[in-house]
């Protein structure tokens, strides 16, 4: 009877501890959140998903060529905020931008991009839009920007971001939370925000600004990191937009100084988050970024901006082999990759054609050349978002809704320096999702294959391999005789 009783308690005890191993194991049930599986990613019930969407570009952060603004030059997300503010006041400032955002990026954008078939979409953000940018210096009695030190993270400043997760979490979106200028700016381009040091900005300076920009940088993440740390509609953290250091004649590129700076924030996040994915962007191969396995990053994504410019004249086919060789010589990785930003040019492009300046000729359409590309992501199992959904222009393959030709006066842009107030609000106001509408012809490009994505993720078959499967991998254009 002992004899039994013993058997009996043993048998108790094993189940109850692979019930317990059950329960603990996220992987194989989930733990409600979206979770990385080696190179696949899972849903919070831990079954493969691809992740497959586009960016809401322009709204927190302006880039002159994408939005209804023009002043004639390049400007930084600042620089405008200081003119308005000097000109109308900072409540006038305020009530423009709100007019703007309020605009720009609608309920119905969020409707529209779910109803196409996408299930994500990358928010890009800055500090601007976090802290006190913008400051009174009583001596002169004009705005200026708030010296980097005394930044302070705002409750107000996180009203857009908290709508947008609500507005995806209605519309059964995804939402990937993307620092595109950090504090002192990473690159000094345009949508970082800051253009005022544009050799590189001032993030990587090995200086007291420098650390400074870091610091308040970090400050930002670890606050966001806090407020979302229990929302499952947030996918990921993409810790910095580009992050490559600019180096003379080399260009910008992420390196060992770029990968310290990411593990300082991975380390800081992790302390009040340990649930959520965390994306780091690569200045621009596979191998730019290290092996995570380096400095014990888990959970983790990849993420790489594709623009092979026509201006640049790299045949499609050349182009992504070499895509595709650079990411399989660092499948020890063990991670999956998101395409965050990309567009697509076909080889019969003009700006090819003067480049190949009559040695070689194509047909290749950008429809073609967009079909093929999204055929290959999908395949692969590459995660994506487009740049951008959605482009100030009637016709553009950078926006997944362009504006509506029918309606008046779409073409103005607005002047910040010189228009008054009513009109810069009537111009920003016109560019509602109302007036905008679906640009059918890239749209057709896409579904299609995202109805078939691959959802083990991040295949490393070879170029030789994938060729003959893949239009955009195959030679599309001839040599002149």
């Amino acid at each position: 009877m002992k004899k039994v009783g013993f058997v009996l308690l043993a048998v108790i005890l094993a189940f109850c501890t692979l019930a317990l191993c059950a329960c603990n194991d996220d992987s194989a049930k989930g733990n409600g959140y979206v979770q990385t599986q080696g190179v696949k990613i899972v849903d919070g019930e831990g079954n493969a998903i691809g992740l497959y969407g586009t960016n809401l570009g322009g709204w927190l952060v302006q880039e002159s060529w994408l939005v209804p603004t023009d002043i004639g030059g390049e400007y930084g997300q600042i620089d405008m905020m200081l003119s308005l503010a000097n000109r109308f006041g900072l409540d006038g400032m305020n009530r423009l931008l709100d007019v703007y955002m309020d605009n720009w990026v609608t309920e119905a954008d969020f409707e529209n991009i779910a109803n196409l078939g996408f299930n994500c979409v990358r928010i890009p953000f800055t500090y601007l839009n976090r802290t006190n940018a913008v400051m009174l210096d009583t001596s002169t009695n004009e705005y200026v920007r708030t010296p980097f030190k005394d930044l302070q993270i705002q409750e107000s400043g996180f009203a857009r971001l908290d709508w947008a997760i609500q507005m995806c979490q209605k519309h059964g979106l995804y939402a990937i939370l993307d620092m595109h200028g950090a504090v002192g700016s990473q690159s000094g381009n345009d949508h970082t925000g800051d253009i005022a040091n544009s050799n590189g900005g001032l993030l990587w300076k090995d200086n007291d600004i420098g650390e400074t920009c870091r610091q308040k940088t970090k400050e930002i993440w670890v606050a966001i990191a806090q407020r979302y740390k229990d929302n499952k509609t947030v996918a990921m953290y993409d810790l910095i937009n580009e992050p490559g250091i600019k180096y003379p004649l080399v260009g910008q590129l992420t390196d060992t100084t770029t990968a310290a700076y990411h593990d300082e924030l991975y380390k800081a996040i992790r302390e009040v988050d340990s649930k959520h994915v965390i994306c780091m962007e690569s200045c621009w191969m596979t191998t730019n970024l290290p092996n995570p396995s380096e400095y014990g990053w888990t959970n983790v994504i990849y993420e790489y901006h594709h623009y092979n410019w026509a201006s640049n004249g790299i045949p499609n086919d050349a182009y992504y082999a070499s895509l595709i060789n650079d990411n399989n010589s660092a499948k020890d990785y063990n991670v999956p990759i998101l395409i965050g930003e990309f567009n697509v040019w076909g080889d019969a492009h003009s700006d090819k054609a003067n480049k190949w300046g009559g040695s070689r000729t194509s047909t290749q359409t950008d429809e073609e050349a967009w079909d093929g590309a999204i055929e290959l992501y999908c395949d692969l199992g590459w995660n994506f978002t487009t740049w951008n959904f959605k482009h100030a222009a009637e016709h553009s393959s950078w926006g997944l809704f362009n504006y509506k030709g029918d309606v008046d006066y779409m073409w103005q842009q607005a002047n910040y320096l010189t228009m008054t107030e009513e009109e810069i609000s009537t111009i920003w106001a016109r560019h509602n999702s109302e007036n905008y509408t679906v640009n059918q012809t890239l749209v057709d490009c896409i579904i299609p294959h995202i109805k078939n994505f691959n959802v083990n993720g991040n295949d490393t078959r070879s170029t030789e391999e994938l060729t003959k499967d893949y239009y955009i991998l195959r030679q599309n254009y001839t040599w002149a005789k």
